[in-house]
């Protein structure tokens, strides 16, 4: 588990959560004001004695780690698989990512969910990419350094949630595309119509 805080925040800022999931190494980041986490989730199919265990661990992980108050989620889309090699990849994320949902839609928390394009045209200004240019882009931009592209991505989440919630005209043109894009086109959940209203 990675770690990273920066305790100088206060009490009433409000607090955006990026999730980047994976049975292997989810990624979560969270910020309140200067107030920062970052944490990769760890598991291996030895870590729990079964694979409905395994989902239950990383989505109690996660739960576990976001404020009661959080404004706003965001959390990566499924990923199509290009190849038959990738299948049993995409099928574990699907299930993990619809039990993910599923508790937060439970705990009334807000969320967005983001395809894997929209992070990176977000952090890049380009919708397509390696993930090391992300890790990089995360570290020029905000300053994060990251410990993988997991914390990355969530990295990037965390701020499309707060541009959800926030508007900004200084921000990059590209950016406020995805936001525009995300509003009109993306599933909403538990989201009051005045939460959002602003940053279109």
């Amino acid at each position: 588990m990675n770690e990273t805080t920066v305790p100088t925040c206060t009490a009433n800022e409000a607090c955006y959560v990026g999730l980047d999931m994976s049975l292997t190494s989810t990624g979560f980041f969270s910020q309140r004001g200067n107030m920062v986490t970052m944490e990769t989730i760890k598991t291996t199919p030895k870590t729990c004695e079964n694979d409905l265990m395994r989902l239950k661990y990383v989505v109690n992980e996660v739960m576990h780690r976001i404020p009661k108050d959080v404004a706003m989620i965001c959390i990566e889309d499924f990923f199509t698989p290009s190849n038959p090699f990738q299948i049993g990849a995409a099928m574990g994320l699907i299930m993990l990512g619809t039990v993910m949902r599923l508790a937060l839609y439970e705990a009334g928390y807000p969320f967005f969910i983001i395809a894997p394009g929209q992070i990176k045209k977000f952090a890049t200004g380009k919708g397509t990419g390696q993930k090391s240019i992300v890790v990089r882009e995360v570290y020029k931009r905000w300053n994060f350094d990251v410990k993988d592209d997991n914390q990355a991505d969530a990295c990037v989440l965390a701020h499309i949630a707060k541009a959800l919630c926030v508007p900004d005209p200084q921000r990059p043109q590209y950016q406020q595309d995805v936001v525009r894009a995300v509003l009109a086109n993306r599933p909403r959940y538990n989201i009051k119509q005045n939460q959002t209203e602003g940053a279109k």
